[in-house]
């Protein structure tokens, strides 16, 4: 019993044998520093997973409805009717999806967003456009006059695009005026396609992991 103790009391006395025992006080502050730091950019990078789930689910319901405004048109115009582009202004263009997504609540005759949810769609029939009401304005603005203003919703019709071919060579002006001018008796409209447009440019903003790192650091004074 006694080696032991003697044992015991040489460890104590040993050199770096208290320093295993613990953090020092400034381990400790540099330590709960980091953890701060770490929990406030974690918490932020969480945060943004609703707004990018959101951005995402916004483009892949435009691709869709898209893809199937382009469906219906080739299926008309290869069935024989050439005028099926104009047939298409100004459709609700949810009609042709097999299923449309579970945020769309229907049509209706220019109800006030403000008594809607957000984060969904529905088609204005007072001005025939589709309306996506956003659930946070926040990086979401609206191009006018080379100016963002932030919106809360973002609205689109469908419109024919024309554009303008040269008959010479059967190719896009813009691509056939690179070996000269292209006269205007050599010029003819042509059907660009059907395309679901922004009735007004907008811009969506996508936070990066660099920026949100760069705002919690200024945030902590880091």
């Amino acid at each position: 019993m006694k080696i032991i103790d003697k044992q015991r009391a040489r460890r104590l006395k040993t050199p770096g044998f208290n320093k295993n025992r613990g953090f020092s006080l400034f381990e400790l502050v540099a330590f709960i520093i980091s953890v701060a730091i770490i929990y406030a950019y974690a918490a932020n990078r969480f945060a943004e997973f609703p707004a990018q789930a959101e951005r995402a689910s916004f483009i892949a319901v435009i691709t869709q409805l898209q893809t199937g405004i382009n469906l219906e048109l080739i299926s008309a115009v290869t069935g024989g009717n050439a005028g099926a582009a104009a047939l298409l202004e100004d459709i609700n263009p949810m009609d042709l999806m097999l299923l449309p997504p579970s945020n769309y609540l229907g049509a209706f005759s220019g109800p006030p967003s403000a008594g809607l949810p957000r984060r969904s769609w529905y088609f204005d029939n007072s001005r025939m456009e589709l309306v996506y009401l956003v659930s946070d304005s926040t990086g979401v603005f609206l191009a006018f006059d080379e100016q963002l203003v932030p919106v809360s919703e973002i609205r689109f019709s469908v419109t024919t695009d024309y554009g303008e071919v040269d008959i010479q060579s059967g190719l896009d002006v813009r691509i056939a005026s690179r070996a000269g001018e292209i006269p205007q008796e050599n010029r003819r409209s042509r059907l660009n396609g059907v395309v679901l447009k922004p009735v007004t440019p907008f811009y969506w903003q996508e936070l990066r992991e660099d920026q949100m790192l760069n705002e919690v650091l200024a945030g902590s004074g880091g």
